[in-house]
């Protein structure tokens, strides 16, 4: 206190500290920029004593179950069984003559039905937390078991609602048939079984659908696009529309279209102050009504990938084996897309699996031309490896890409193993063609009308934890699902394609 009260009056601070080494002034000035585990076994001058500031509440990066507004959105129905069936109302009768002669028998019509089956399909991720993990206290306070029941349920979920959409059986045996895949085959059964038919076949019949089935060709969502979806919906299939779900992207750019005429005085005397500014679409008004947006980050979400990406699974199976003599090359094709999409393309392939999908396998590394005539042709084989091949996802650059090696390449669509061997899409047996029916680093939307009668997640049994036999002082357990999504109406909802970023 003495030494405190003479710097304060004026003391001498110069004669106190002359003979002190600065390096060891600061030392005792200084708490330490480390926290106190740093200075285990070490001398020092007190920093270990510090006690460690540890915010108590842990710091969720990862989503958040409020952003699965798919499957959250989504009525779930228990079924009793793995195969559920149902009938479908095709048709009231034949559209016959109603005028008749006085006394006279009104024509005789049959109602029409077809009887329908689905598959339930089994999901599930499982975890571990050892018996000192469950004794230790956290900074939360929360048991460790707990937490980590919950963040593996999060995960499931999260995959579920990103599946919901993309997940195919044609591809993958294990996956249940997603929205995408059932709207394809339910569009196609509207003018014909889809039984035996190939990958172009379907291809045509939906995409020249133009009803349920509407292309953006690369356009941000648009006030022409929602209003032909719904008067597709509402038109032609009868049906009703109430919501539009897509990745958040979509809106995004749909917004910035109208911030353009959200202008404001600024300055003066009749200034504004304190404006809101930007542009929020909460809802879009067509002629049939006002059409709710719903945000999914994971809805249709597949992401980009670079040519020497590694693979996404250690049960992934081998990187593909291009054709020694003509892996990529173009022909002139009647049915191709190219036609508003010329240019040059990078691209690659990656095989699949139901645990992941191999490395990138580049196939051109010179960018390969493509006419307004062309499509593109890609030979390749599945490569043996101890993880068997079930299916190829084929990724390509966006146009007018130079450099191959900082490219980001994006996935526009999949074949299984049969369809590469058959020919995909028109192509010789072996080979894939690209006709750029699916463009890269676009998005889908969906309009519908939310009810169980139109789409639905059927639970052979409900979201469940199962506990496994203890055999070490450890706790494992599984996090599962049995269920799929159904399309009870498919004709009475309305997909979007290949929305992307132009603008007019």
């Amino acid at each position: 206190m003495t030494d405190l009260y003479n710097y304060y009056n004026g003391g001498d601070l110069d004669a106190k500290y002359m003979n002190e080494n600065a390096q060891d002034i600061v030392k005792a000035m200084e708490a330490g920029l480390q926290t106190g585990r740093d200075y285990t076994d070490q001398i020092n001058n007190g920093p270990s004593l510090k006690v460690e500031s540890l915010d108590p509440m842990v710091k969720v990066l990862e989503n958040k179950l409020t952003d699965l507004v798919l499957w959250n959105g989504m009525n779930k129905h228990k079924i009793f069984n793995t195969v559920h069936e149902y009938n479908q109302l095709y048709k009231y009768g034949e559209e016959v003559g109603i005028f008749n002669l006085e006394g006279e028998t009104p024509e005789f019509t049959d109602s029409q039905y077809r009887r329908k089956s689905i598959i339930a399909k089994f999901t599930g991720v499982s975890g571990s937390v050892t018996h000192p993990s469950m004794l230790v206290k956290t900074a939360d306070g929360k048991n460790s078991l707990a937490r980590e029941v919950e963040n593996k349920t999060a995960l499931l979920l999260r995959i579920i609602d990103k599946k919901l959409s993309t997940a195919d059986s044609s591809k993958i045996a294990t996956e249940f048939d997603g929205i995408f895949r059932q709207h394809l085959l339910g569009v196609n059964e509207i003018y014909a079984p889809t039984a035996g038919l190939t990958p172009e076949n379907l291809f045509d019949t939906y995409f020249g659908d133009g009803v349920s089935v509407i292309d953006a060709r690369g356009s941000i969502l648009t006030d022409d696009l929602v209003q032909d979806a719904a008067d597709g919906i509402v038109n032609t299939r009868f049906g009703e529309v109430s919501h539009i779900m897509a990745n958040p992207s979509v809106f995004n750019d749909y917004a910035k279209q109208f911030q353009q005429y959200k202008q404001v005085l600024v300055g003066g005397v009749n200034g504004v102050e304190g404006a809101n500014m930007g542009q929020s679409v909460a809802s879009i008004t067509t002629q049939f009504g006002k059409i709710t947006t719903e945000n999914d980050k994971f809805f249709n979400r597949k992401g980009y990938r670079a040519y020497n990406a590694s693979a996404t699974s250690n049960k992934a199976p081998a990187a593909v084996t291009l054709d020694g003599t003509t892996p990529i090359s173009v022909t002139t094709d009647t049915k191709t897309q190219f036609s508003d999409s010329a240019g040059n393309y990078f691209y690659a392939v990656a095989a699949k699996n139901r645990h992941g999908e191999s490395a990138m396998q580049i196939v051109n590394t010179v960018a390969q031309a493509v006419a307004t005539t062309e499509s593109v042709d890609l030979k390749f084989t599945a490569t043996a490896g101890v993880y068997e091949t079930e299916a190829f996802v084929i990724y390509r650059t966006e146009e007018g890409v130079s450099d191959y090696t900082t490219a980001k390449f994006y996935p526009i669509f999949e074949v299984s193993t049969s369809e590469l061997a058959a020919g995909f899409d028109g192509a010789a047996a072996g080979s894939v063609r690209d006709r750029n029916r699916f463009m890269a680093n676009t998005q889908i939307a969906m309009v519908y009308y939310k009810s169980s009668d139109i789409m639905e997640y059927l639970q052979f049994a409900p979201t469940m934890r199962m506990d496994y036999a203890q055999t070490s002082p450890a706790l494992r357990f599984s996090i599962l699902n049995y269920g799929t999504p159904v399309l009870y109406q498919p004709g009475k909802i309305g997909l979007i394609y290949n929305i992307g970023k132009k603008t007019a």
